[in-house]
């Protein structure tokens, strides 16, 4: 469904009335953001912190699916979910409300957005709806969130995207999916069966595509959906296969700052259990360990970044929102039916966060800021 702007806003006034505010979190506490389905049905974006102490949940008219935090400033940019119509810019201690920003004409965004260093700049993850083709639109922060340009992505079917370590030009990273949708097919896959995935680089402020890293033509059907960049440039993807579902493939990988490509390995029983789906990647703030988790197969995997070696997996159902912990070796971890939880990678354990975050139904993705 796209919304419209005149829906839209009269939604919003609405989620301005019925936002929660629960008081800043104390110094030096994680917070966390993550969209959800309140009890009432009510589609939500909430701050939470590591403690489980809820800061706000403010309404939203649609489902919402990833968050980015603009560098600098309390702004935080929550995306619909795609095949989505809008984005809205939220205050970070509050959860009001500024701005709502629709999709240009003949483009809707793909749920994903990434800010400039500087904070200057968002790019979000955009289909041309007519030709299928990726783009990232530019946005001007400082300008109302102004759409002035786009650069193509290299591929179709754009979802994440992160900006890459390193000083001077800015370059991200690009999981483009390969599927091709549109608006009035919602989330069908209207290419099925030659999907296209590939991982580019690009240089947004001139529309180069430096490179673009398929996994081969007998992983075609592996979507790269997911992406988490480490301190050294290497980006960790997660995928979702869309071929033959008694196929068990390998889903989780990394692409070094070389352009080296690797799948990571895992003991066939667990990679079934995985259900061909990631949902959400995370490295932890060492960032030497990978999360994989999967809501089809209500597991969490991890995984050992420089090696890929295989660290094991825990169960909980619906399991989907990953983002790192406090400390080393550990994650946040959100769930459709069973709350939020902390998962320590070394004690083997999930640390439920508590009743107050329980009762709600988080979504896909979950951002420490």
């Amino acid at each position: 469904m796209t919304i419209g702007r005149r829906t839209f806003l009269a939604g919003l006034g609405a989620a301005l009335g019925t936002a929660l505010a629960g008081g800043r979190a104390r110094a030096a506490e994680p917070v966390y953001v993550a969209c959800a389905q309140a009890g009432d049905g009510s589609q939500r974006v909430c701050a939470f912190t590591i403690e489980g102490r809820l800061l706000f949940s403010t309404a939203l008219p649609e489902r919402g699916h990833d968050v980015a935090a603009r560098p600098g400033t309390r702004e935080l940019v929550v995306f619909a979910r795609r095949p989505g119509g809008w984005m809205a810019v939220v205050d970070r201690d509050t959860g009001a409300v500024s701005r709502v920003v629709l999709a240009a004409q003949r483009r809707h965004f793909y749920g994903h957005g990434a800010f400039s260093a500087d904070g200057r700049l968002l790019w979000a993850t955009e289909n041309r709806i007519e030709t299928g083709d990726g783009v990232l639109g530019v946005y001007d922060c400082a300008a109302g969130y102004a759409r002035i340009g786009e650069v193509p992505t290299g591929g179709i079917g754009p979802h994440d995207l992160a900006l890459l370590p390193g000083e001077g030009t800015p370059r991200l990273v690009v999981a483009n999916g390969g599927i091709r949708t549109h608006p009035r097919s919602g989330r069908e896959i209207l290419n099925a069966g030659s999907l296209e995935p590939s991982l580019a680089v690009l240089r947004p402020e001139d529309g180069a595509v430096e490179a673009v890293d398929d996994l081969g033509s007998d992983l075609a059907d592996l979507s790269i959906r997911h992406l988490s960049v480490a301190p050294d440039g290497e980006s960790v993807f997660g995928c979702q296969f869309a071929g033959d579902p008694l196929a068990v493939v390998p889903l989780v990988g990394a692409r070094d700052a070389s352009g080296r490509v690797r799948l990571f390995e895992m003991p066939e029983d667990d990679l079934a259990s995985m259900d061909n789906y990631v949902g959400s990647v995370a490295l932890d703030p060492s960032g030497a360990i990978v999360c994989a988790t999967s809501p089809r197969g209500s597991v969490a995997a991890f995984f050992e970044r420089a090696s890929g070696r295989y660290l094991g997996r825990r169960r909980m159902s619906d399991v989907c929102g990953a983002a790192p912990g406090a400390v080393a070796g550990t994650f946040l971890v959100t769930s459709g039916n069973d709350g939020v939880a902390i998962a320590r990678v070394s004690e083997g354990d999930l640390a439920d966060l508590g009743a107050a975050l329980a009762s709600t139904v988080w979504d896909n993705h979950a951002l420490r800021i």
